[in-house]
């Protein structure tokens, strides 16, 4: 059984603006699947569509192979928006309760949820507090918290760890490798690809409303790359590199180009030499996600 399934999912807004174009893709149990994309590729519509706030133009979505039309597939679905609003009157205790009720959670054990909840976000020393005080860190916990006070089988995260802090950030990580652990599936739009490489099993990267690609990281970096990394690179190089389609990656005084073939590879090194440059190393390794990530949306 698939969790989530799309057949030739479009969606066409007034004005004749195309949000997605004939995407299929498929969602399997226990998997943490990343959905990626630039601002205006299609991820916000296609979570909508998937949580039937709006109609497709054409093609079906499917949860747990029922419509999306059919509530009872929803009751099984945890959902954090990427701007977290929540009841800034209530307590964090209440909030969660409050939730759990409105998620169909039996109430003997409401408050017992959303103390353990409450307790693994580090928010237990603030369940007293009105939601007014929290700071943007402790709402975007509370928000991860109460999309899974219902324990869900498939939680929907869009941009789940805007807001934290790292250790905040590797504490997400680790509830979300818990959560599929138990055979769960996390579906999970952001913009952070180092979290998403190190989480996700799978990813589907989106561009202009298309799928470019889908697969594990395995199958999407394909044959090995040579990187070039050059020391205190002069920054007229750097135009020139950049000019050519080069594409560099500068961190401190390191410059690395990532070059897709013997061609490129060639083509940096004749380049580095006529502007001076001295190259420090030259490194052979797998594609990272964000290499993989630009190649799809810039269509190589």
């Amino acid at each position: 059984m698939s969790v989530i399934r799309l057949e030739n999912l479009s969606k066409t807004y007034k004005g004749g603006i195309v949000a997605l174009r004939g995407i299929d893709l498929e969602v399997n149990a226990g998997e943490v699947f990343g959905f990626l994309g630039p601002n205006g590729a299609g991820k916000s519509t296609t979570v909508k569509l998937l949580l039937n706030f709006i109609r497709p133009s054409g093609g079906t979505a499917y949860l747990f192979d029922e419509p999306v039309t059919c509530a009872r597939s929803r009751r099984r679905v945890g959902y954090l928006p990427e701007s977290v609003h929540l009841h800034r009157y209530y307590t964090g205790q209440r909030l969660l309760v409050f939730y759990a009720g409105l998620s169909g959670v039996e109430r003997s054990v409401r408050s017992q949820r959303a103390a353990e909840l409450l307790e693994r976000f580090g928010l237990l020393g603030a369940a007293k507090r009105k939601i007014l005080q929290y700071s943007k860190g402790m709402l975007q916990r509370m928000g991860l918290a109460q999309a899974l006070i219902n324990d869900p089988d498939l939680l929907i995260l869009d941009e789940p760890t805007s807001n934290l802090d790292p250790v905040a950030r590797r504490d997400v990580r680790d509830i979300l490798l818990e959560f599929t652990a138990r055979g769960k599936t996390v579906f999970i739009c952001s913009h952070i690809l180092s979290e998403v490489e190190s989480v996700c099993d799978r990813v589907g990267i989106l561009q202009h409303g298309e799928l470019r690609r889908v697969g594990t990281l395995q199958e999407l970096s394909g044959s090995p790359i040579t990187r070039i990394v050059v020391r205190d690179i002069p920054a007229g190089t750097v135009r020139a590199l950049s000019a050519a389609g080069m594409r560099l990656t500068i961190n401190g005084r390191e410059a690395t180009i990532a070059c897709k073939d013997e061609a490129a590879h060639r083509e940096a090194e004749q380049m580095l030499e006529a502007h001076g440059a001295e190259i420090e190393r030259v490194e052979t390794g797998r594609r990272s996600l964000e290499e993989i990530f630009f190649d799809a949306i810039e269509g190589t």
